[in-house]
């Protein structure tokens, strides 16, 4: 099979018909397919790798100009350039099979044994394989699973880009014997970052748009680095080669190849973070881990499609230390919440979202599509993704929002609320249960906070799930401001978050006895700031109070 040139990527056309189109077709064609069809980490898989081919093809673009022609440009080009490297995108070749170590072997020595290997289905993070889930698959059972070609060149793709770290199989190139434990995770999953992508009306524009300049990759991925001696330090990333143009030939981490495979901009874009060879005719490989890609965690610039924001924390002495953070995606915290931190360009310091923002069209609306995998110990856990219509007058109101999500000295915002409510809970607890603190005390310090949140769960999933489902009395809001529809705008989505707060503090503290009524009481002052409210509350609460 041949990557470039046979069918194997999920599209969606005009029509809202799914079938599969050929990377060719994606970068010559793209107008006739609305929207890739597959899931969040495998699109961001797939356009890190339209990227890496268009930035080849093009040889830019380099600047403004250039950018502005890539619609007329990519088509010829791109046909050009993936017949020239027909042979580099075939899957099973001999010699150079894409994105695979063609002198991978097994670890057994001696006689006719060709070493272990592992099954195929190892790439498909849905199919259960190892320690993977066998709820929703239980084909692991079969002797032997048939994964046709396509689908095993969309899960090498995504194994590369997103494979989890800690355990792997172990294989050998060369005179390299890989590790079975403490590997590192593949470039696209480390701290569950979010991935940011502008999505067009067709995949010809979602292309155009995600497709950053040369200029905006100098200026704004650079690693970053301070010491005490000479402050700040800012490196560029070199701009690099796609890695089937310059394959690692050995696995000499200091050699230039794979200098250019781990630490360029373009080079990085189709990682070998595992060393893999298919074996054709079957559904084993061989299959260890790969090169070792650093992250922002590791001093790394952030990867193109995240997003970095400064982070307040405070140790138990109570001093503030700022900390710069990549924007992460968390199964208790919905996208919308970090939307301010994202729909943001990013500066010359690598704060602010992806390289894409600097393409965002200001004077009309687009799409924001935000994709992630959060990470649970040494296993991928949930894929979330979210797609947001951004308005001009929302890029330009950034701040009214986040102030309106996280809050003000003069209104608590969405997250305030919450906290509030998070407090209110823990009062009532502690008011009906005399042994609360020292249970809390006797638990492990990294498990307190999951005992406080367990006893909150049911208010905060009450509260988040309203306030979510009232967002748009937010976006009226941005959409109102500078007319006179602006205050009471406002004024519903504040009313709003105040009530959802006082209905779910109702729903998870009960009042069915004296005591229970005396700590919702307490409990009550907390969230209100007073024990006596306009809000309407029970009538035993009223009488216990007095």
């Amino acid at each position: 099979m041949n990557v470039a040139f046979d069918p194997w990527i999920p599209v969606v056309d005009a029509s809202g018909r799914r079938q599969r189109a050929s990377l060719l077709a994606i970068l010559t064609e793209g107008e006739r397919f609305t929207d890739l069809s597959v899931r969040p980490h495998e699109r961001v898989s797939l356009m890190r790798l339209f990227l890496g081919v268009a930035h080849a093809a093009l040889e830019g673009p380099k600047d403004y100009d250039e950018w502005c022609e890539v619609p007329h440009r990519l088509p010829d080009a791109a046909a050009r350039y993936l017949l020239e490297w027909k042979d580099s995108f075939e899957l099973f070749h001999p010699e150079k099979p894409w994105l695979q170590v063609a002198g991978l072997r097994g670890t057994e020595k001696g006689g006719d044994k060709p070493g272990k290997t592992s099954p195929v289905s190892l790439l498909a993070f849905e199919l259960a394989t190892g320690n993977n889930s066998t709820l929703y698959d239980h084909g692991g059972q079969r002797i032997f699973r048939h994964i046709e070609p396509g689908q095993t060149a969309l899960n090498l793709l995504t194994f590369q880009n997103f494979s989890s770290g800690g355990g792997s199989p172990v294989a050998q190139w060369k005179n390299v014997k890989t590790s079975q434990v403490g590997n590192p995770d593949a470039p696209c999953l480390s701290q569950s970052m979010a991935h940011c992508l502008l999505r067009g009306k067709t995949l010809q524009e979602t292309l155009h748009l995600n497709l950053p300049t040369y200029e905006t990759v100098k200026l704004y991925y650079r690693i970053f680095s301070t010491n005490k001696k000479d402050g700040v330090t800012l490196t560029p990333v070199p701009l690099g080669r796609p890695v089937w143009e310059f394959f690692p030939e050995s696995p000499d981490n200091h050699s230039n190849r794979v200098e250019n495979a781990t630490k360029t901009y373009i080079g990085r874009l189709t990682p070998l973070a595992r060393w893999i060879r298919l074996i054709p005719g079957s559904d084993q490989m061989y299959c260890c881990n790969g090169f070792k890609y650093e992250t922002f965690r590791d001093g790394f610039a952030s990867e193109p499609t995240a997003a970095v924001q400064v982070v307040t924390r405070k140790d138990k002495k109570g001093a503030e230390t700022m900390e710069r953070k990549v924007v992460k995606a968390e199964s208790t915290k919905a996208l919308w919440r970090e939307l301010s931190s994202l729909v943001v360009k990013r500066s010359t310091e690598g704060l602010g979202g992806p390289l894409a923002m600097a393409n965002a069209p200001l004077d009309s609306p687009f799409d924001f599509h935000v994709c992630a995998i959060t990470r649970d110990q040494a296993s991928m856990d949930i894929a979330v993704e979210s797609v947001f219509h951004i308005t001009p007058a929302f890029q330009i109101r950034t701040a009214v929002y986040h102030a309106e999500v996280v809050g003000t000295s003069g209104a608590p915002g969405a997250e305030g609320y919450a906290r509030r409510l998070r407090m209110a809970i823990e009062v009532y607890r502690q008011t009906i249960d005399n042994d609360w603190n020292s249970r809390v005390k006797r638990a492990q310090a990294r498990d307190q906070g999951t005992l406080r949140d367990r006893v909150a769960q049911t208010a905060l999933l009450s509260y988040w799930t309203t306030v979510e489902k009232n967002l748009p009395l937010l976006m009226e809001h941005i959409e109102a401001i500078g007319s006179d529809a602006a205050i009471p705008t406002r004024e519903a989505w504040r009313k709003m978050l105040s009530s959802a707060a006082r209905e779910a503090y109702r729903i998870a503290c009960g009042q069915g006895t004296p005591r229970q009524m005396r700590a919702f009481a307490e409990g009550w002052q907390k969230l209100t700031g007073s024990r006596h409210s306009h809000e309407p509350v029970t009538h035993e609460m009223k009488e216990d109070a007095v």
